[in-house]
């Protein structure tokens, strides 16, 4: 009897180590220099202690997991635990997403726009179900700084826009023809080849390209243009199997700590775009282009006519239904997620992380999201 009831305590030991040693195994695509990884560095760093060390996170940066494309099915099918999607490369699974992503070149603000968008989803049910119906979870988005075009030639006037081969897609696409350009679609990780092969001549992305991709070897100039905004970046998609596996206080956790994640990123990336324009760019040997008035006045009259177009777009298109009423909710929300961000300091990591942990889940209720 003793030795069976050594054999039973040694054996509840070793089952509590074992439920205190779940790893998350964490793609996210993009190499370790992408600022937005500031957030899986924070998860990684906080998610022990909160949750009395019964989950640790290991960070796969880079292809070292699951490649950009491969991380949406990785996570559903358990290659993954958590990973950041991008959504915009699945748009007929995640329509509902890609509706509101078509409104990029509203806003430029970044910690606006990844509130709103963020509050958005997390607060719509067909939004939040798409998720659900590929086996993960969603947590929110982080936002890309303003779009510019970075070009192997100074791109300035409508004429030194035609005929450009420009890497763009969804509204910036629409842009790039509007102008006469051609719309090329790459994956993120291909442009530097592109460039360097001549494929394309100019790229629409935020400035820290010319680091985090190493476009400032390729491509020497950027026109200072901006065009707005991606923030529809996925951060946090979780399995549904391991999601569904926690206890609430796990849960909580886990979604607290996604969110302070994603606003000290955007704060980072928000702080980060300001030092690059300041002279970033100029200390790397690239040149700052500032385009005509003609160019502004062109980008500025296609958003205003692409705007309504978005609803019957996603509606005949994709089979998005209530098409408009859901770009107006979404745009209600960037009106409110600006008077909220008007009143913090948006470079400031603690600041955002406190204002997206308390406000983009709305009126959800945590205790019971996702299950």
């Amino acid at each position: 009897m003793k030795r069976l009831t050594s054999y039973l305590c040694a054996a509840t030991v070793l089952m509590t180590i074992g439920a205190k040693a779940e790893e998350l195994r964490f793609a996210i695509g993009v190499p370790d220099n992408f600022t937005m990884v500031d957030a899986m560095r924070y998860f990684k760093e906080k998610i022990p202690e909160r949750t009395d060390g019964e989950i640790t996170a290991r960070l796969f940066t880079g292809s070292s997991l699951l490649s950009f494309t491969e991380t949406f099915s990785g996570i559903r099918d358990g290659i993954a635990d958590m990973g950041y999607v991008v959504s915009s490369y699945h748009r007929a699974e995640l329509k509902e997403t890609n509706l509101i992503g078509d409104l990029g070149m509203t806003g430029s603000n970044l910690v606006v726009m990844a509130g709103a968008a963020s509050e958005y989803c997390l607060t719509s049910e067909e939004c939040r179900q798409e998720y659900l119906n590929e086996g993960q979870v969603f947590l929110g988005f982080t936002s890309t700084a303003p779009y510019r075009l970075i070009s192997t030639t100074p791109i300035k006037s409508l004429e030194d826009l035609k005929g450009k081969r420009i890497r763009s897609f969804s509204a910036f696409g629409r842009w790039a023809e509007a102008v006469d350009a051609v719309q090329v679609n790459l994956p993120a990780g291909d442009i530097y080849e592109g460039f360097s092969q001549g494929t394309i001549d100019v790229n629409t992305h935020p400035y820290e390209a010319f680091v985090t991709l190493s476009l400032k070897d390729v491509a020497k100039y950027v026109t200072d243009l901006p065009l707005g905004t991606f923030f529809i970046n996925a951060l946090f998609n979780t399995n549904v199997d391991v999601w569904r596996g926690w206890d609430e206080e796990t849960r909580l956790a886990v979604l607290n700590t996604a969110a302070e994640g994603i606003g000290r990123a955007a704060a980072a990336t928000y702080a980060g775009d300001i030092e690059s324009h300041e002279k970033g760019v100029a200390d790397m040997g690239v040149e700052v282009v500032t385009p005509d008035a003609e160019v502004i006045a062109a980008t500025e009259a296609f958003v205003e006519e692409d705007v309504p177009g978005i609803a019957e777009l996603n509606e005949t298109k994709f089979g998005v239904t209530d098409a408009q009423a859901k770009i107006d909710r979404f745009r209600g929300l960037v009106d409110k997620w600006e008077g909220l961000v008007a009143e913090i300091d948006a470079s400031a990591p603690d600041q955002v992380a406190d204002l997206f942990r308390d406000n983009i889940y709305g009126d959800t209720d945590k205790a019971s999201y996702g299950m």
